[in-house]
């Protein structure tokens, strides 16, 4: 079976004030369909860069990106655009909701903009309302929810086109750790159903509801482990260990 997500050689370089920033220095990374991979890292590893790259949110400087068997590195920036309604769902940190919009239109948005009739988009916003635990919070705004409430809004929002693969950028790190460890097991459902997904986190409590985590340091992937049971973080922290000696 062909990879759902590869790189190659993947490479980003930032240029600031004249001065060359190595964001990526040669990613080679395969993630198989129906796959949770969580990469950790310390600040500035270059992880969420990565995950950028993977969502066609930016272009690399060198190397190959290619999701669901669509060469991203070679698309333009409409292009891209599609592939994120359609391929890709992205979830991030600050949640991104837009304030003026309730949780349910929130939700329905990418869907119409998918070109879905309101009716299919607003029985899919229902679904996935019911299924978050939100069913009730429909016609509030993001700023009449909490932190987890609106996180989960913008996991059904990341969800409503039924993606092929979803994104998280630091999913947890706006939560306290109860809330964390709710949409953690949210994503987990998901996974069960079949869901890929790949999650960028520094927290080896959030890296541990993965199957298998790599590890970055300076640009580049240093290792990987497997994990058989979730939220057991001693092998991620026995890799860290052996990583920092």
């Amino acid at each position: 079976m062909n990879p759902i997500i590869e790189t190659k050689n993947l490479q980003k370089i930032y240029r600031n004030n004249g001065v060359e920033v190595k964001a990526l220095r040669g990613i080679d990374l395969s993630v198989a369909e129906a796959e949770f991979l969580a990469v950790m890292g310390p600040s500035g590893c270059g992880k969420s860069t990565l995950l950028y790259l993977l969502g066609g949110l930016d272009r690399p400087t060198e190397g190959e990106v290619v999701v669901n068997q669509h060469q991203i590195h070679l698309l333009n920036e409409s292009q891209r655009a599609l592939l994120r309604r359609n391929v890709i769902g992205f979830v991030f940190q600050a949640y991104n909701l837009i304030p003026n919009l309730t949780a349910a239109d929130n939700i329905e948005l990418p869907a119409l903009l998918a070109g879905r009739s309101p009716k299919d988009a607003r029985e899919r916003q229902r679904q996935l309302l019911q299924s978050l635990g939100l069913q009730e919070k429909e016609t509030l705004f993001p700023a009449e929810l909490s932190g987890g409430e609106q996180q989960r809004v913008a996991i059904a929002r990341a969800l409503v086109n039924q993606p092929k693969v979803l994104l998280l950028d630091e999913p947890t790190g706006n939560l306290d750790t109860r809330t964390g460890a709710r949409v953690m097991e949210i994503l987990r459902n998901f996974h069960v159903q079949g869901q890929t997904i790949v999650l960028v986190t520094h927290d080896p409590k959030v890296a541990s509801n993965a199957e298998r985590v790599a590890f970055m340091r300076d640009g580049i992937i240093e290792d990987e482990t497997m994990l058989t049971v979730p939220g057991n973080t001693e092998p991620i922290l026995s890799h860290i260990v052996q990583l920092e000696l």
